[in-house]
């Protein structure tokens, strides 16, 4: 392995540890925007978890694509110098970029997601008034009609 190949696998761990460090605040992040009764907010420890399992094997596949599997002592040492280069250098900018995604994307979306569901769930309740004019003359005359019949009731032999 050339001096080249072992810098750039290097490298690649560091952007491991940056995006490592964004995708774990921004998971606390939102989950802090949920509302307290949320199930991933009374269980985010156990999410997190999952989180940081799912982010280890991510960089078991990184190191399987650039090295076919084999590690280093220096890999997970570059990831901990990406998480501190995240915190110190790259913490701003990413959040920015984070902030900018979400209105731009994220949030239209979710708009037009709520929109639709809006429309239809006023549909589904103007059909259902519709219905009920329709069927109310009967309700009323077959409440009537049970008021009219006597009851029998349970005698005792």
């Amino acid at each position: 392995m050339t001096i080249s190949y072992q810098f750039l696998s290097l490298l690649a761990m560091m952007l491991s540890g940056v995006a490592t460090g964004f995708l774990v605040e921004s998971f606390r992040d939102s989950c802090q925007a949920l509302r307290p009764g949320a199930i991933i907010r009374r269980y985010q420890r156990f999410f997190e978890i999952l989180l940081w399992i799912g982010l280890g094997i991510a960089s078991f596949y990184l190191l399987f694509q650039l090295r076919d599997g084999t590690w280093r002592i220096y890999d997970p040492c570059a990831q901990i110098v990406g998480i501190i280069c995240y915190e110190l250098w790259f913490r701003t900018p990413m959040l920015f970029v984070r902030r900018v995604f979400m209105r731009l994307i994220v949030h239209p979306i979710w708009w037009v997601i709520h929109l639709i569901v809006t429309i239809i769930r006023n549909i589904i309740r103007v059909l259902v008034k519709l219905f009920m004019v329709i069927l109310w003359p009967l309700i009323i005359l077959f409440n009537k009609i049970n008021e009219k019949i006597p009851r029998r009731t349970l005698q005792k032999k």
